[in-house]
């Protein structure tokens, strides 16, 4: 996630990028005749002509032919989707030649005219085509799929190449076999429904944002395929590094590779968590006319060369930078389908060397380049993969001591004896929740606050939930602390890039409080029992960051308070919701020792930040106890929902946040913000911890008008929106990192639980008597003053559905009221000063007039 990352250079490379298409090379795959009636996407419309349109036609199972007339179709899904690409050929001309398509997949519309599309995804190994754009030949008649899968994308073109020299291609039908499970707004477990049908479109936000990104256990591919002969098989990743050699320094690194098309790609002195600086490198091959595609854009792929990058990729993403440093010739050539040998050397004196074949092709000193104003560093891991759609084996892989020789690192590369693991290229060996399904396939663990909430008022999958909370915590440290940003492809407990990767410590207690939230929706205590140790680990290490001297909590690194040094509003008032919300755990599962000290150590903690950190003459909670004229929207919103806040310094916040932090369609961060920078942008996931502390505030005309504004720009434009929740957004609305923006990111999607808990007015009732819906609260006071007639929400509690309908009856003040619920729940329905308890029957059927009476 590009705004975790601190400290980034920007280097747009713009002159390679728009010197054409990328080079792409991919292998396509017959689909096994036990895939074909898997679950599938198709798309709803098609444009064919010789530009993409987005004014697409519904295509209603038809097919289509790609021709010189018309060599390129768009293809509108029209919602975010996620798969494994496949196509159906009907017809083929010449009948006894072959053609060549580009395939280019984007969430938005306007990527898909990039050389690039909405890619690369050089940001971490994913399990997932790192490339938006990928090429086949198609010589005949039939099916066939893509090698790898495509995280989420609504939109897709596909390109005839070299249409002038004649050629068609008819096809049956194209689509994705499903890698998540297919889903429909309208029939989830847990919905929401008003006659409000712009609230409705925004509550799907969040929905259709989980349904895409979490995902069960085995369900995204391997993507290293293992030959007993010619190694392992790479294709449209990064290199995956090994989990073993993050401790490594001024190592050679040695192996065999057989470019199958294109090139091979390595990275060498990767650090434990990835960030930018660190070395890559790729051979190109001789690139034969038999084999090269005719995208390929030679300027960016010199044949027989070897290039070498710093940073993420050979080319730039938009906060993904890496630095070009140079391209070097290779003597003679380097022909496909033959083994070479290639040696990296990391010298103690920092040079860096490759030789091809025995032959050095450069010994470099890295001091003599840019690489973003800071050295590279010459310690950790190393790793293998292939750029865009390039093909290549590699096997006999060997790492050794640079000054001595000794051996760090032998493997042939040829089984899969924990080959996939050490590399995390395995299939995912849990269901987890990703941050994204197309960018930043990791778990997140910050990010989680939001989706656990949206998965428990959406798609319900509480399975998927657990599976994320227990990869967490088989990150754990020493210290208590989780790893904040877990790849999926390795096994956490013996992985060191799953281990935790430091940075960004609010990131432990908003964690934690997703924990809270999967109780709150699942009442599971066999989990909590079983965990409950290593969550009193984590609160363990939360204690300790209490300064004795201020009574504040103390971090090292924020991701809500970018910056700063000292302690935050957002932090400290952060840290009391997770101490109040672990008092509750305790008591659940009967640790009376535990919940006695939580409550004391929250208690405290409020009453230092109602001394050090309220601004009485600003009327808000300072941003840092060191900034005192600065507060923040994640400061404003956790210090209300931790109950830090009284009702007085609740109003007042959120008064001084409407006149001063106002941007465009939301808030922005903190009053600091530049608002005339044009790369400043709104998060809906800081926006979302506010939504939920306007309604908990009764700030429900606030709240309800940046639900619209800031999430109805998600869904006005239909080149733009997912019909999923974005992970940023310009203040005038569009996505807000451009191009690289995940449109469809379960952080952006708090609107899905507010629906349901404030408009609907469904809430677990407060303690841990309400896990799991056991006791419920239902209250339409939200709804009705955001002017809604009728509102409706289900929920799935561990004993059945429980949902509540209420409408007003047509231009009365009477109110009508439908309760079902598992007949072993008890609840309230609360309006005003009315209550009416909800007990011992599985259906409440009432009236209400609007003056309270019953």
């Amino acid at each position: 996630m590009d705004m975790k990352m601190q400290g980034l250079y920007f280097n747009v490379w713009a002159a390679i990028c728009s010197t054409g298409y990328g080079a792409v090379a991919a292998a396509a795959v017959n689909r096994a005749s036990d895939t074909v009636n898997q679950p599938e996407f198709l798309p709803r419309g098609l444009f064919v002509g010789n530009d993409i349109s987005s004014k697409t036609s519904p295509l209603n199972g038809g097919g289509f032919t790609l021709n010189s007339t018309a060599p390129l179709a768009t293809l509108d899904y029209g919602t975010e989707v996620a798969g494994i690409p496949f196509f159906s050929v009907s017809a083929v001309e010449p009948a006894q030649g072959s053609v060549q398509i580009e395939v280019r997949y984007s969430e938005s519309f306007t990527p898909l005219s990039n050389p690039f599309s909405d890619g690369p995804y050089s940001f971490a190994v994913s399990l997932a085509n790192g490339f938006r754009v990928e090429t086949f030949n198609v010589s005949s008649s039939g099916n066939f799929s893509s090698p790898l899968l495509q995280g989420g994308q609504r939109w897709q073109s596909i390109r005839l190449l070299l249409p002038e020299e004649g050629g068609s291609v008819t096809f049956h039908q194209v689509g994705f076999q499903a890698t998540v499970d297919p889903y429909d707004v309208k029939d989830m477990p847990a919905t929401f429904q008003s006659d409000d049908e712009e609230l409705n479109a925004i509550w799907g936000l969040g929905a259709v944002a989980a349904a895409t990104a979490c995902v069960e256990k085995g369900t995204q591919p391997a993507v290293w395929e293992v030959d007993p002969e010619k190694g392992v098989l790479l294709r449209s990743q990064k290199p995956a590094v090994s989990a073993q050699g993050f401790g490594f320094a001024n190592y050679t690194m040695e192996f065999d590779a057989m470019i199958e098309r294109g090139g091979v790609w390595w990275t060498v002195a990767m650090p434990n968590g990835g960030y930018l600086k660190y070395l890559q490198l790729r051979l190109v091959g001789d690139l034969p006319g038999a084999t090269t595609f005719a995208n390929v854009n030679k300027t960016l792929s010199p044949p027989n060369s070897v290039l070498v990058s710093c940073g993420y990729d050979f080319v730039n993403q938009t906060t993904l930078p890496s630095f070009l440093l140079d391209t070097f010739p290779v003597s003679g050539q380097v022909a496909e389908k033959t083994w070479h040998k290639l040696k990296t050397v990391l010298s103690p004196k920092g040079r860096l060397a490759v030789s091809l074949n025995g032959q050095e092709v450069f010994n470099i000193s890295m001091a003599d380049y840019y690489t973003g104003g800071s050295a590279v560093s010459f310690t950790g891991s190393f790793g293998v993969g292939a750029w865009q759609d390039e093909a290549a084996y590699v096997r006999n892989l060997t790492v050794t001591d640079t000054a001595n020789g000794t051996t760090l690192y032998s493997n042939p590369l040829a089984k899969d004896d924990g080959l996939l693991i050490d590399f995390g290229t395995q299939s995912n060996i849990d269901s987890v929740c990703l941050d994204g399904p197309k960018r930043d396939r990791l778990v997140w663990l910050g990010d989680f606050y939001h989706t656990a909430r949206v998965v428990g008022s959406s798609t319900a999958r509480s399975d998927l939930s657990r599976g994320t909370l227990e990869i967490m915590l088989g990150t754990q440290n020493a210290d208590g602390v989780l790893a904040i940003s877990a790849p999926m492809g390795y096994d956490p407990a013996v992985s060191a890039p799953a281990g935790p990767d430091g940075g960004l410590e609010d990131y432990q207690l908003l964690g934690a409080s997703s924990m809270y939230s999967y109780m709150r929706h699942s009442n599971d205590m066999e989990f909590l029992q079983a965990t409950w140790p290593q969550w009193q680990k984590l609160l363990g290490w939360l204690e300790s960051r209490i300064n004795a001297t201020d009574g504040l909590v103390h971090l090292n690194s924020q991701f809500l308070a970018t910056g700063a040094t000292a302690p935050t509003s957002s932090g400290s008032c952060l840290a009391v919701q997770v101490l109040r919300e672990f008092g509750e755990l305790a008591e659940a599962v009967g640790d009376d020792s535990a919940a006695s000290n939580y409550t004391s150590l929250a208690d405290g903690l409020t009453k230092a930040i109602q001394e050090q950190l309220w601004n009485e003459d600003l009327g808000v909670f300072s941003a840092a106890i060191n900034d005192r004229g600065n507060f923040s929207v994640p400061g404003t919103a956790f210090c209300i929902t931790s109950g830090v806040a009284t009702a007085d310094q609740a109003n007042r916040s959120i008064e001084a946040l409407r006149s001063q932090l106002t941007l465009g369609v939301g808030y922005k961060d903190d009053s600091n913000v530049d608002a005339e920078d044009p790369e400043t942008r709104i998060s809906p996931n800081t926006n979302g911890f506010l939504l939920d502390a306007l309604f908990k505030a009764g700030a429900y005309s606030t709240g309800h008008d940046l639900l619209r504004s800031l999430w109805g720009a998600m869904i006005h434009d239909p080149e733009t929106s997912s019909g999923a929740s974005w992970e940023y957004v310009f203040p005038d609305g569009r996505p807000g990192l451009d191009w690289f923006t995940s449109l469809a990111h379960p952080w952006g999607g708090a609107p899905t639980y507010v629906l349901t808990e404030w408009a609907a007015g469904l809430q677990p009732a407060s303690g841990p008597d309400g896990f799991g819906y056991r006791n419920f609260t239902v209250n339409p006071q939200a709804g009705l003053a955001m002017g809604l007639k009728r509102a409706e929400g289900r929920v799935q509690t561990p004993s059945g559905p429980l949902s509540v309908r209420w409408e007003m009856v047509g231009e009365t003040a009477e109110m009508r009221v439908v309760v079902e619920a598992p007949a072993n729940s008890t609840g309230v329905f609360t309006f005003g000063a009315t209550n009416r308890d909800l007990g011992g029957k599985d259906q409440y059927e009432f009236s209400l007039m609007l003056d309270g009476k019953i």
